[in-house]
């Protein structure tokens, strides 16, 4: 049996994983988080133990054999973390749970850092080789933290860092929940003059990949995690109101209105500010072509067959 320690495991994507392997007889999960009793309490009734804290000895008490770190700070527009912060949880924080696992006998660490340690956007396919050039501390952090695990691989133990774009999947809104309620309220769509591309990852595509993985099905090394469809924000649009059954309205007002509008709605704090538009409007196209190759299959779950599973979760 393998035994598992999922760090940040009270989030989206540990209690996804849970769902996931909770299946599996061969699979022995265990948990970390910052907030030890509140997470016992989530994961009591299915027997998961939570350890209050991680280093070498505990994951050599408890025989771990791969460490999966999603623990961190997540990309945040609030403005509610400083810099430091980031680099503090998301750097120096995986690099010091990095050092026990090197001295532990565990095998195999999963970084699950983010495609913002690349890029922020961009107008060209990204893959494994493109230059990273990370803007914000966030993306800034995660690259620290993936550079330091690139200088310290020692032989025979594994270490894998996947990179995904926009993780979504039922009980996790993300960016679709403004799309949404245009949709759900009827309200026109205003932003069809804008022609980008964009990227998702079902998280079932997400725990497909952790599952190869941990069966050692996947060299070692840095993967982009995506579906293999990107949409358009129209496309995603029209997506919400097939999954709802809503009639969609998109209207092609000029970009120039709307980036003027944008700019005062960032200076009263509205909804539709600069940063906001941004996230609904840009390009990020990521590749995953190393990953499938690598995998020799497929990923279970088509874009669209992801988004339409998420969007009918929204409507529940």
């Amino acid at each position: 049996m393998k035994r598992v320690l999922i760090t940040g495991i009270s989030g989206f994507l540990g209690k996804s994983l849970v769902g996931y392997f909770n299946r599996e007889d061969d699979i022995k999960i265990f948990g970390h988080s910052r907030e030890v009793a509140k997470t016992k309490a989530l994961f009591h009734a299915i027997g998961i133990e939570i350890l209050a804290e991680v280093n070498n000895q505990v994951l050599n008490d408890h025989k771990i054999d791969a460490v999966i770190h999603l623990a961190g700070i997540a990309h945040d527009f609030s403005g509610k973390y400083r810099d430091e912060d980031y680099f503090q949880v998301n750097a120096e924080n995986t690099k010091a749970l990095y050092d026990h696992f090197l001295k532990s006998g565990a095998s195999a660490f999963i970084f699950v850092s983010s495609i913002k340690a690349v890029v922020d956007c961009a107008d060209q396919e990204i893959d494994e080789t493109h230059k990273e050039a990370p803007k914000g501390a966030y993306g800034k952090s995660k690259l620290m933290a993936e550079q330091y695990l690139s200088l310290h691989q020692p032989h025979g133990k594994m270490t894998y860092v996947l990179r995904p774009c926009m993780v979504h999947g039922p009980g996790n809104k993300g960016n679709l929940n403004l799309l949404y309620k245009f949709v759900k309220w009827g309200i026109p769509f205003p932003l069809g003059a804008f022609d980008n591309r964009r990227s998702f990852l079902s998280i079932e595509n997400f725990c497909m990949v952790v599952e190869q993985i941990l069966a050692g099905e996947l060299p070692q090394g840095t993967y982009h995690l995506a579906d293999s469809e990107p949409l358009s924000t129209n496309d995603l649009v029209k997506l919400i109101g097939r999954g709802i059954g809503k009639k969609v309205i998109i209207l092609k007002i000029p970009i120039k209105v709307i980036m003027s509008l944008a700019t005062f709605g960032s200076i009263l704090h509205l909804p539709f500010g600069k940063e906001n538009i941004a996230k609904l409007t840009e390009n990020m196209v990521v590749s995953n072509k190393k990953l499938l190759l690598n995998l020799g299959k497929k990923l279970p779950v088509s874009a669209e067959e992801g988004l339409l599973k998420t969007i009918k979760s929204l409507d529940e």
